[in-house]
């Protein structure tokens, strides 16, 4: 069994009786499993600012009768290269430019793996169909994650579907949430850091009774805690910033997913955004 199946498991069944410091304990590591992996428990509770008292308390919690127990876990769930390359890191320092670029394109294939083993399919497919039939979609998001939302917001607004994007908080936030309905979709898409503006804008979708989708990098993240559907890609990245290539390739599934859902509409609205754009010249075409 995948580590990310059996320790998410664990840590979504007690995450309501876990305490401030337990619960930023199990998002790290979720978030930071190469980490993990390899940290002593000093270096986990420095890293984390808890105690490694605490740790251990957070790992009775999950049901595990230490850290090295913990730790087993992660490690089994790592493939083989990525444990030689950390271990050689630890011993040599910093990899040559040749084995970074390398490594960058590994990982995004470990990443793009391991997302694809956490999707659920009949979940996806539900909220596919919620997002067909709803009367407007609204994408919110913040920082590193306004990439994909922009993507996916446009990519639906070709095929026909009323979408609208809000990356910034503030008064446009709050004039598109005032649109909003109880037969809207609202998709919210943070990594760690989780933008506050995003997890109100479900909050505030919840409360209209609208529903709600997040593509995330954690079950237990704030906004998979308050979604209707929640969408894990795993954004580990060799260097300080996360790796968004998994984010992607699920706003993509997404997109190809609603295609052959709905393909009549979504022909008709292709002619006629190629039309529009013809007569306003706004492409080249030779």
């Amino acid at each position: 069994m995948p580590f990310e199946k059996s320790l998410e498991n664990r840590i979504t069944q007690a995450l309501p009786h876990l305490s401030r410091s337990h619960k930023k304990l199990a998002r790290f590591v979720l978030d930071n499993s190469l980490f993990v992996a390899f940290a002593s428990i000093i270096e986990l509770s420095e890293k984390t600012g808890v105690s490694a008292a605490t740790v251990v308390r957070f790992c009775q919690a999950i049901d595990y009768a230490g850290y090295p127990n913990l730790q087993a876990t992660v490690r089994a769930g790592l493939p083989t290269y990525i444990q030689k390359t950390q271990q050689l890191e630890q011993q040599n320092g910093v990899a040559n430019r040749d084995e970074t670029i390398s490594r960058v394109f590994d990982l995004d294939r470990q990443n793009l793996t391991r997302t694809l083993q956490s999707l659920n399919v009949e979940h996806f497919d539900a909220a596919m169909r919620e997002i067909a039939k709803a009367s407007d979609i609204l994408v919110v998001a913040g920082g590193l994650s306004a990439g994909p939302a922009l993507y996916l917001a446009h990519s639906l607004q070709v095929m026909g579907f009323n979408a609208r994007v809000v990356l910034n908080g503030g008064t446009q936030l709050a004039l598109e949430l005032t649109r909003l309905r109880p037969t809207s979709i609202l998709i919210g898409i943070s990594v760690w850091r989780y933008i506050t503006d995003t997890v109100q804008a479900i909050d505030y979708a919840q409360r209209i009774g609208a529903k709600r989708i997040a593509i995330t990098d954690s079950l237990v993240s704030p906004l998979a805690q308050r979604v209707d559907y929640a969408f894990q890609a795993v954004t580990e990245g060799v260097s300080h910033s996360l790796s968004l290539t998994a984010i992607i390739t699920l706003v993509n599934a997404f997109v190809a997913a609603l295609s052959f859902m709905c393909p009549k509409e979504t022909t008709r609205a292709l002619r006629k955004i190629d039309k529009a754009y013809r007569q306003a010249k706004l492409v080249m075409t030779e």
